[in-house]
């Protein structure tokens, strides 16, 4: 049972925490929990795929949506719900006020964040898959390295990026990459564009693999020739930050403390202003879940968490550094998963 001492029995709706439960990977499930039954719903077009599965639950498909079938579920079999928990924060307005209609009578309790709490610190198993899944683009971007960048557009390299991480083994990629050179690298988050790469610039790589369903997530900064020393000198000060923060990725630590540290250290060589973003967050079944390495983080680092430590300097009209590695908490100190070196790495 979920530990919720507020709760009799939970609905969970929020795919990755259904998937943490029962192993199930399709688009579109609930799951019941009662502290008689652990059920799971979905439509008729999961039920091989369910039957193969999902374990540990019985198996209810229903017509249409999942989430409704399973309230109209316990209304016919009078199931005692008591106090029901649901992921207020997961669920849109419209499916609440279905939810709210169908179990009337029901009182309804946001219990959001439980499983996120479960997903936290991560088995032997979850970190064996996300071990791979940092092999696979560490491969991919070993790969790149041997290609002509220059001249090919922004779009062409997060083609080919992909195409070696599928053909790698992973699974749907965590998110889209992205590639963003030359004054666009200034962009932290610029999609991959038409633009063509061009000699003596910056190109920020962020991506990341998945196998079965846990991701990895990595950033380099490359550099396609001689660059100008304002450019050499945020990607020193960025490489300097990580290196910094990681040694606060530790047990017990506060999860705010590698981000002040990282962020300490920028604002001191001149440019606090050019790091907007936090320092990193934790990733596994999502590419961006807890814990979140935050200025504003109340979380506590812990044995067996992943976390990405990624610290970044980005100058208007000029260009952009990140360097982004996925990190596990180990007993004593990091390891850091994804091994693409992170000094600064020249491009053809």
């Amino acid at each position: 049972m979920l530990a919720c001492s507020a709760c009799d029995s939970f609905l969970i709706t929020h795919l990755p925490n259904v998937r943490y439960l029962t192993g199930f990977s399709g688009s579109a499930g609930t799951v019941l929990i009662t502290p008689r039954q652990k059920l799971f719903f979905t439509d008729s077009r999961y039920r091989l795929q369910a039957a193969k599965q999902v374990k540990g639950y019985g198996v209810r498909i229903v017509p249409g949506d999942s989430l409704e079938g399973c309230a109209r579920y316990a209304v016919s079999r009078r199931l005692k719900l008591g106090v029901a928990g649901y992921e207020a924060g997961r669920l849109s307005h419209k499916r609440f006020l279905l939810l709210r209609r169908i179990l009337r009578g029901v009182n309804l309790r946001d219990a959001s964040g439980i499983v996120e709490k479960l997903r936290l610190v991560k088995s032997r198993a979850e970190q064996a898959k996300i071990r791979r899944a940092c092999r696979i683009a560490d491969a991919a971007l070993a790969a790149l390295t041997r290609q002509q960048v220059t001249g090919k557009s922004e779009e062409d390299v997060a083609w080919f990026l992909e195409s070696v991480m599928r053909k790698g083994g992973s699974g749907a990629l965590p998110f889209v990459i992205i590639v963003a050179s030359g004054p666009r690298s200034a962009m932290p988050h610029g999609a991959a564009t038409g633009r063509v790469i061009r000699k003596g610039e910056l190109v920020v790589v962020d991506m990341g693999a998945s196998v079965d369903g846990y991701c990895c997530d990595i950033t380099r900064t490359f550099a396609t020739g001689p660059l100008p020393a304002r450019l050499k000198q945020i990607y020193n000060i960025v490489r300097e930050a990580q290196e910094l923060a990681l040694n606060g990725v530790r047990p017990g630590a506060p999860a705010a403390e590698p981000d002040r540290v990282a962020r300490g250290h920028i604002k001191a060589a001149g440019y606090g202003r050019e790091f907007g973003h936090s320092l990193g967050h934790g990733v596994g079944l999502e590419a961006h879940e807890g814990p979140w390495l935050a200025a504003r983080s109340r979380d506590t680092l812990a044995a067996g968490m992943t976390v990405t430590v990624e610290p970044g300097l980005y100058i208007e009209d000029q260009g952009g550094v990140r360097i982004e590695d996925t990190v596990l908490v180990g007993s004593r100190s990091p390891l850091v998963l994804t091994s693409f070196p992170r000094q600064l790495t020249l491009l053809r």
